[in-house]
């Protein structure tokens, strides 16, 4: 399975989990299809890792996802005018992306006063309660840092333990400090492809997502605002 599949894996589970999300009222149908796209995040993520070891135009690269982030919410800003109704920052997910891999860079150069600039970084997506938070960080340090695939299954759940919703957490009286809902835990579907995974990029456009994003939202917020008229 090389990089091309696995793309497609993430875009596929990500438009199930956004059509859950603005599209369907909340019941038995929302669930599934936000569970199905709990596998999206971590595959994006691992895809920005792979970019950050592998691209031979790092600059380059960090800026596409800079200028996508902020083309998307120009966007998202343009929408919250005409309908009245925010997705700033909460659900942009090249956000969470673009500072997980210019934290990466970071870690990567000598000047130890550029490292620094990490800790706002991390602080940050806490702040503005951007997409995923500190939670999404992580998830892309864990793939930048860590190469083995066990290693990496293994801080993944460590991580998830403190952000997902369950029964121990409660039970201990640290429930309110969970920040996802019991279906994250399907995000750790994510590992079968990666574990599947030959290290090979595959071919495919490397533009095609940054168009799809943003146009899958505009679609999706067209049929929102119908609906609701």
């Amino acid at each position: 399975m090389n990089g091309k599949v696995l793309k497609w894996i993430a875009i596929i589970t990500m438009t199930f989990d956004h059509i859950g999300f603005y599209l369907v009222p909340e019941g038995p149908l929302y669930l599934i299809l936000r569970s199905i796209g709990r596998i999206a995040y971590p595959l994006f993520a691992f895809m920005i890792a792979e970019g950050f070891h592998k691209t031979s135009h790092l600059s380059r690269y960090w800026m596409r996802l800079a200028v996508a982030a902020l083309v998307i919410e120009l966007g998202l800003l343009g929408f919250y005018f005409i309908e009245g109704t925010s997705y700033l920052l909460t659900t942009n997910v090249f956000i969470p992306l673009v500072i997980g891999l210019s934290i990466l860079i970071l870690l990567k150069q000598q000047k130890w006063y550029l490292k620094l600039l990490i800790i706002p970084l991390l602080i940050l997506p806490e702040l503005l309660h951007t997409s995923y938070g500190i939670y999404g960080i992580m998830i892309i340090l864990i793939f930048g840092l860590i190469s083995h695939r066990v290693e990496q299954i293994s801080t993944f759940i460590l991580l998830s333990i403190f952000f997902i919703d369950w029964p121990v957490l409660l039970w201990i009286g640290l429930g309110e400090y969970a920040r996802y809902m019991y279906i994250q835990w399907f995000s750790l579907l994510s590992f079968i492809p990666l574990f599947l995974y030959n290290g090979t990029r595959g071919t495919y456009n490397k533009w095609f997502f940054y168009i799809y994003y943003p146009a899958h939202l505009l679609v999706l917020f067209i049929i929102q605002f119908f609906m609701t008229r």
